[in-house]
């Protein structure tokens, strides 16, 4: 008797088991048995484009909103157009903090460039220049070289097998003559722009790190 009452609870763990094992199986449309399926499935809010329909994705869970829409409702009813972005208002240009206006000085606009003043103006703390010399290091170092005289790698070459390379000759010199009197605004605009060999890196640089790194310079002119 004893024998046969172990038998029959093997015989129930394992067809417990089995069920828990299939009810856990996922195919096609079935997702199977999920923990909080409302993690799983978040709700992906498109800039353009709204769900509408409160009861989109009450069959996948149970969770009511406080406003009783389903999971897939998003719409934004604010909006007259139906999106979730919100247009900005008529006639408004975005700001950065500094409270300027976004840089759209051609490249030919260097002599009016060059009476910006820097929103940093005034403030000369060690970190703006260690900030400002980490960005040179990133973006500047490699033709300029480390105190801006114009002997970065690529002004120079490297040797390689007792050949010289990647020699790229006439990169600025910022210590000479020639440049030792140019403002923050002009290296800003030309760090933005190009200038002559150098390609333009504002797509690639931020306002504010531009500045940082024409500050920098300054110092390095000194």
């Amino acid at each position: 008797m004893k024998k046969i009452m172990m038998n029959f609870t093997y015989t129930l763990v394992l067809g417990l088991a089995a069920i828990l094992l299939v009810s856990c199986k996922a195919g096609g449309d079935n997702p199977g048995l999920e923990y909080s399926p409302n993690m799983y499935h978040s709700v992906a809010y498109e800039p353009y484009t709204q769900i509408t329909d409160p009861d989109a994705g009450r069959w996948l869970t149970s969770i009511e909103y406080e406003d009783g829409h389903a999971e897939f409702y998003n719409s934004n009813g604010l909006n007259p157009y139906r999106m979730n972005m919100r247009l900005p208002a008529p006639n408004t240009v975005s700001r950065n903090k500094f409270g300027s206006l976004p840089y759209r000085l051609p490249k030919d606009s260097l002599e009016i460039a060059a009476k910006m003043v820097s929103p940093f103006e005034g403030i000369d703390n060690k970190q703006l220049l260690d900030e400002g010399k980490a960005l040179y290091i990133s973006y500047c170092n490699h033709c300029h070289g480390p105190k801006g005289e114009g002997d970065g790698k690529v002004a120079t070459g490297v040797t390689v097998d007792g050949v010289e390379r990647s020699a790229y000759a006439g990169v600025a010199n910022l210590k000479g003559d020639a440049y030792k009197d140019i403002t923050e605004g002009h290296i800003f605009h030309v760090i933005t722009a190009g200038k002559g060999l150098m390609a333009p890196h504002g797509s690639q640089i931020s306002p504010e790190d531009r500045w940082k790194i024409a500050r920098y310079v300054k110092t390095l002119q000194k």
